[in-house]
């Protein structure tokens, strides 16, 4: 069973991205993108289909519920990490994906059907922070255990979750402000590109970064606006609060998904993006790319493979009996790295 969910479905998204590539017509992109969505959620259902009629030998199946892993690496990584721990510890792998950035009501299907299966253990990267409530709910009446890995819960809800597994993202969004700050010269205008709205990793990453450049009256931040998490939304929100406001002297973008959009964005309209401070989240090897270039300043970069590997192994812990789920340590820190210029030789062997 091993790496076979993951095999199927990437092969799936290279198929469908030929299929993108072989046309110039924005339209049928857009069809093929969805395709490739349907097709990614299509084939890990199959896939856990086929996983529940195959434990004969297995501990017991461990479900892993996130969006997609078609071009996001950080989903792709984190969710293999915890693939090769579950596995080696004798457990079923379920994987379950909603298909693209913004299907949240997949996620929630998903979910449901897990626990309606009986799963043993849930992991979940929540899409947003209150629509699995009602189904976690159901987890935990059912005697589930999940584990919050990456992006957090609507707060008020810790008792759905024995454990989140992730970065600090108020501590992230404050460091790029700091980081931003810095290299302004501590004064200029500067405006935010959010992910999805109601998705917690950038609300929460948009709060440390506002509280940051609250510390620094000389700055201003004059736009925020919703990049959905897709490089072609980032585009167009960033040439519209450009067109809105041309004298802008940083971008702060809440993940790295959005990067080659937001920078597109500033070139589309005329400017030079060495000009301007970009700093971006996740640690993509594109963002790091993208800082050898110039044409991104910075990007707090995470480590999805830990998230994973954490997630696994606490879930492990309390499924074999090593340890009680009132003990597991209710948040654990994932940690990150600020890359940029100055850190180049540290930020490749972050990069992912």
């Amino acid at each position: 069973m091993k790496r076979r969910i993951l095999a199927a479905i990437m092969a799936i998204a290279v198929a469908a991205s030929m299929t993108a590539c072989s046309s110039g017509d924005s339209a049928s992109q857009s069809s093929a993108d969805n395709t490739a969505a349907e097709g990614e959620a299509a084939e890990a259902d199959a896939a856990a289909e086929e996983t529940s009629d195959n434990t004969g030998d297995s501990k017991g199946t461990i479900l892993f519920s996130t969006k997609t892993i078609t071009n996001n690496e950080f989903q792709r990584i984190m969710v293999e990490k915890c693939e090769e721990v579950v596995e080696a510890a004798g457990y079923t792998f379920e994987l379950t994906l909603s298909g693209d950035e913004l299907t949240v009501s997949k996620q929630v299907e998903n979910v449901e059907n897990a626990i309606n299966k009986g799963v043993d253990g849930i992991i979940v990267a929540p899409m947003d922070g209150s629509s699995l409530i009602p189904a976690l709910e159901k987890a935990k009446a059912a005697g589930i255990p999940v584990i919050i890995a990456d992006s957090s819960l609507d707060e008020g809800n810790d008792d759905l979750f024995m454990s989140h597994v992730g970065s600090d993202n108020i501590a992230i969004g404050y460091e790029a402000g700091q980081q931003m700050a810095k290299a302004i010269g501590e004064e200029g205008k500067v405006c935010v590109v959010r992910g999805a709205a109601g998705a917690m990793g950038s609300e929460l990453r948009s709060q440390g970064f506002e509280e940051a450049i609250a510390e620094y009256p000389n700055i201003e931040i004059v736009n925020q606006q919703l990049g959905n998490w897709l490089s072609d939304v980032a585009m167009q929100v960033t040439e519209n609060m450009l067109t809105a406001d041309p004298d802008m002297d940083g971008i702060f973008l809440c993940s790295d998904g959005m990067l080659s959009g937001v920078i597109s964005g500033v070139q589309n309209k005329g400017m030079d993006p060495s000009e301007l401070c970009i700093i971006s989240v996740d640690g993509n090897i594109s963002a790091l790319d993208a800082i050898k270039d110039g044409t991104c300043y910075g990007c707090v970069a995470q480590y999805p493979a830990n998230i994973g590997e954490i997630s696994a192994n606490t879930m492990i812990d309390v499924l074999n009996g090593d340890v009680a789920q009132e003990d597991v340590e209710h948040e654990q820190d994932s940690g990150y790295f600020f890359m940029c210029p100055d850190t180049i030789e540290e930020s490749e062997e972050v990069a992912f």
